[in-house]
């Protein structure tokens, strides 16, 4: 039986079904972090399209929220206009 046969199955050095994955739980265990599928899969480049997702996600919110802020200071602004517009009306009339 080839040497090669031998190591099919052996966690430390496979790479097929689960073996990779068992080498980062073990890892994580090591450094007392917690074990997750989802962050193995982004460690190991698999989510590439997720992530890109959801950074796109957080940037379209924040680019929103930006724009409703200036909106928000458009309208106080305009408010406020408005306001000096009928105190001085106010102030003109006898």
């Amino acid at each position: 039986m080839p040497e090669d046969s031998l190591n099919v199955s052996n966690p430390e050095n496979a790479n097929h079904h689960w073996f990779p994955f068992l080498r980062f739980k073990k890892e994580c265990e090591e450094a007392g972090k917690e074990v997750s599928v989802n962050e193995w899969m982004r460690a190991t480049g698999q989510l590439e399209e997720k992530i890109a997702h959801e950074e796109s996600v957080a940037l379209a919110t924040k680019i929103a929220s930006k724009k409703e802020a200036d909106a928000k200071k458009e309208i106080e602004k305009e408010a406020l206009k408005k306001k000096k517009e009928i105190q001085s009306e106010l102030n003109t009339k006898p």
